[in-house]
Order: C-alpha cells, then sequence, then structure tokens
C-alpha cells in the first residue's frame, strides 16, 4: 500500500469544489428563503477572501456578509453587482466610503444614522441600510428596544436612507453560545410601521435562528456561515439534518525521528514522560501554524493510514507524535490533522471537542506560513 508523502511542511487543502455543492445543497435543503448571503468573514473563515467569493459567485451566491470594509473592499474586487453586507459597527468617517461603493451597513446606533443620513446629503445619493434588531434579553441589546424605535423612525422618515433589512446578529453554527432572540414587541411595532407606510423589508439571520418566531409580513434571508465551510450544523439550528462536506485538509510533514528510552520527557518544561521506549517522531506543524496549544497531548493525527497521539507540548514551530505501533514510518511521511486517510477519519468537530475550541477559532487559526492550496473540482 502506498502512502502520501509530501515536501510541504504545512499546508491546508481547500475544496472549492465542496464549498460549491454545500451551497447548493442548502439551496435545495431550503427553497423557500429569499435569498442566500455567504458569511465570509475572518479571511472566509481562513480559507482565503478571494477564492472563497470567486467560487461563491459562481454557485449562485446573492449576496455576501463581512465584518468589515477591508473584507467588503476584498469581495468586490472579486467580482461586481453582488451586495455586500457589513455586519460590525462603522467607524466615523467610514460612511462615505460605503455610500460611494454601495456597500450596505448594519445600523446599530442613532449616532451611525445621523452620520450616514449626513454623509448621504453630502454626495446627494441615497444610502441602502440595513438596522440591528434590539434583543429580547435588555442586558445584552445593543441598541435597546427604545434606541431601536428612534432609529427606525429616524430611517423611515429619511429622504435619504432606505431600509432594506434587519439584522438578526449572530455567526451561526460553530460560534460561541447563540441562542439569544429579537425582541418580540419590536417585531411587531417594525412590521406595523412597515404596513402603515407600505414598505418592505426582509430579515437575514443565521443557522442557529428560529424564523418562525417573526410576526406575518416578513421575508427572511438565511446567512449561512460556517455551514458552507464544512462545519456540521449544531442540534438546534435550522439546517439540523443537512450534512455538508467536509472542506479542508489539514496537514503537515514527518521532519524527524528519533528513539527515545523509557523515562525520557518529551516537548517543553517535561510535562510528558515517557512510559515504555518509544519511537518519536516530530512534525514540521505548531501553535505558529494554527495547531492549538491544547492539542499537547491531547490529540491525534494520521500517519500511514494509522492514528497516533500527539505526546508533550506544541511548540511554535513542531509537534511530537508517538509512533512507536508503526512498523514503518519515513521523513516526509504525511500527518493528517484534520481530514481523512483509506479508514481514518478526523473531523473538525472532532479535533475542537477534544481541543475546547470552536470550529471558527480553529479555522481562522491558520498563519499565513500555512500554505493553501485549492481544489478547484
Amino acid at each position: 500500500m502506498e502512502f502520501s508523502r509530501t515536501q510541504l511542511r504545512c499546508s491546508v487543502q481547500i475544496d472549492l469544489y465542496a464549498l460549491e455543492r454545500n451551497l447548493g445543497k442548502i439551496r435545495h435543503y431550503m427553497p423557500g428563503e429569499k435569498s442566500y448571503i455567504a458569511l465570509v468573514s475572518a479571511d472566509a473563515f481562513g480559507i482565503g477572501m478571494e477564492a472563497a467569493a470567486a467560487r461563491l459567485m459562481l454557485s449562485g451566491a446573492d449576496a455576501f456578509a463581512v465584518t468589515n470594509l477591508s473584507e467588503a473592499a476584498r469581495v468586490r474586487k472579486v467580482g461586481q453587482g453582488w451586495p455586500v453586507i457589513v455586519l460590525s459597527a462603522s467607524v466615523p468617517g467610514e460612511e462615505t466610503f460605503f455610500i460611494e461603493r454601495d456597500i450596505t451597513a448594519v445600523l446599530a446606533s442613532l449616532e451611525e444614522v445621523e452620520r450616514f443620513e449626513a454623509a448621504a446629503e453630502k454626495l446627494g445619493k441615497k444610502a441602502v441600510v440595513h438596522m440591528k434588531l434590539p434583543s429580547a434579553n435588555p442586558n445584552l441589546s445593543i441598541p435597546d428596544v427604545a434606541q431601536a424605535r428612534a432609529m427606525l423612525a429616524a430611517i423611515m422618515g429619511s429622504q435619504w436612507l432606505t431600509l432594506e433589512a434587519f439584522c438578526v446578529a449572530g455567526t451561526g453554527t460553530g460560534a460561541p453560545e447563540e441562542s439569544d432572540i429579537p425582541d418580540p414587541g419590536f417585531l411587531r411595532h417594525a412590521a406595523g410601521t412597515l404596513i402603515n407606510l407600505g414598505q418592505k423589508a426582509y430579515i437575514h439571520h443565521s443557522d442557529m435562528f428560529d424564523a418562525s418566531i417573526l410576526p406575518e409580513g416578513f421575508q427572511t434571508s438565511l446567512r449561512a456561515g460556517l455551514v458552507l465551510f464544512g462545519i456540521a450544523p449544531e442540534k438546534n439550528s435550522v439546517l439540523e439534518t443537512f450534512k455538508p462536506e467536509q472542506v479542508i485538509t489539514f496537514r503537515s510533514a514527518v521532519s524527524h525521528i528519533k528513539r527515545l528510552p523509557k523515562g525520557a520527557y518529551v516537548g517543553y518544561a517535561k510535562t510528558y514522560r515517557l512510559e515504555r521506549d518509544s519511537k518519536i517522531a516530530l512534525l514540521s506543524v505548531g501553535y505558529g501554524d494554527g495547531l492549538a496549544r491544547s492539542a499537547s497531548s491531547n490529540a491525534n493525527v494520521i500517519i500511514r493510514d494509522t492514528l497516533v497521539p500527539i505526546i508533550g507540548r506544541v511548540s511554535m514551530d513542531q509537534v511530537a507524535v508517538d509512533v512507536t505501533n508503526l512498523a514503518r514510518v519515513e521523513l516526509s511521511d504525511e500527518a493528517i490533522i484534520i481530514g481523512s486517510s483509506q479508514t481514518h477519519s478526523i473531523s473538525i468537530e472532532e479535533y475542537c471537542g477534544r481541543l475546547g475550541i470552536s470550529p471558527a477559532e480553529a479555522l481562522t487559526s491558520f498563519t499565513q506560513r500555512v500554505v493553501r492550496i485549492y481544489r478547484q473540482s
């Protein structure tokens, strides 16, 4: 049996075809949605903004959501014509850039509303805006209900601002605890205001939001984020039974092999002591590449279609694994950290569960020195 060999010290293989199929399957799974907004925050969750945006544009994404203006600019460099929504609050002075380039801001304060209205009037150009919904939990709500009512009145009364949508905050599956819901009283107030004015606005939300709680009159749009990138939906997700394809494979290579006697210490600070004579391999990957330090003596990798344990502390540039049970191991042998071999698989959910981190944290931890290899088809 032949096993993979690699000359790359550390790499992430990204299956763009799987990304495309995930979007297509979500469309088929939820055909009643108004549109599908691809959430590509944090450099498209670490896989690369330009590659991800280009593939999602070709795959039929209706719009893109990002965290800041620099990310919005990167999406626009890939292709014109797609709506781009910036989910986080704007910084004073950015509103001109938003309006001139038709990038949509999600407003979260009355001060932002006033800034965007003034900038739109100065430019002589109407600005399409979204509005963040207040939370049902008053301790978490930004804006609070009173300010949200004032914001809605100001936007609807402005000749320079056009309200296109409301935003339910949240990244979705794979993010830290996300269970908050919008204030139901404000939702009824917003629906009534729109009806009285003969206007419409939709609501966009992550897969962790139950749209059935919304009053009649609102269309909805799914803001698909981590599920697009291969993260399995949570149990209370609206996509609970959807099974995404894995998009990334994280791998390294064996750089050194050494035999050590029973009682020898492995790794910094002497945290791991061998209980038998052992064969130890060093892998060319560390926390400087994105392998979490919590993997220290707490995770496995796959070498030659065999699960082998990480031992000792993860250092900046390398980590040790115990390959004593492997009959044969050679320099440059592939070590799969996340991914599959012929008979074994380590999913990103399993990897994160062992390490106590979220999939979003794992994906966005890959550093620039990790080679990204894109599979197109």
